[in-house]
């Protein structure tokens, strides 16, 4: 198991087929800063009404100061044999003591609809619940956020609850700002390893067939 302790001297890189997943350094800021410029990017993210230039500060700004204190873990996500990030999935609300977390994404749109948020997302759920021996890992995503939606889906978690509506701006200044409520989805740590042999065992099962 790894220990805030250990943690404090760096996170551990973590590959997946086709990503490495890596600590942020300080020239991957700038690549962030960029990311966060994009209105449909943060679209559902840092929910309020301030215009994007304001919220996407705000975002690096909370991001700096929470991976400094270890609140959050924040993984920067990398094509393979390539050091720019195209994205972050973070575990935020880290709680250590009670094995609680909440994990999220942001990702360039020019990696949308190829699977890559899926891949990321499910490699950190089981960083999380193999090495920081979690217990349990939430997800927020507004209702309209059906793509999201369908990664946590995908992730093998589960539809718990709804929170009342908060606000989703637009920015077009025709469309007026929209309430519109927060789906919360979760994982508990058994569901994970259920999940996980039943995704092991499927090509076993398919090939036989085939």
């Amino acid at each position: 198991m790894l220990t805030r302790k250990m943690l404090g001297q760096g996170l551990p890189a973590l590959w997946t087929e086709r990503l490495v997943l890596r600590s942020l350094r300080q020239s991957d800021y700038s690549t962030l800063s960029e990311l966060f410029a994009d209105p449909q990017v943060i679209r559902y993210v840092n929910r309020g009404s301030q215009p994007t230039p304001i919220r996407a500060r705000r975002l690096l700004n909370q991001i700096r100061s929470s991976s400094a204190k270890l609140d959050s873990l924040h993984y920067g996500i990398c094509w393979k044999g390539s050091e720019q990030i195209i994205g972050i999935t973070s575990f935020q609300h880290w709680n250590d003591q009670n094995g609680t977390a909440q994990i999220g994404y942001i990702l360039n749109r020019s990696c949308w609809g190829k699977g890559v948020a899926t891949e990321a997302v499910r490699r950190l759920l089981e960083f999380g619940f193999d090495e920081l021996q979690l217990y349990k890992v939430e997800a927020r995503c507004y209702e309209a956020n059906v793509s999201s939606e369908r990664v946590l889906c995908k992730s093998g978690m589960s539809y718990e609850r709804t929170l009342p509506s908060f606000v989703l701006s637009h920015e077009d200044g025709e469309t007026p700002d929209t309430m519109m409520d927060v789906k919360v989805y979760s994982l508990y740590r058994e569901q994970h390893v259920r999940f996980d042999l039943e995704n092991r065992l499927q090509p076993l099962v398919s090939d036989k067939h085939e």
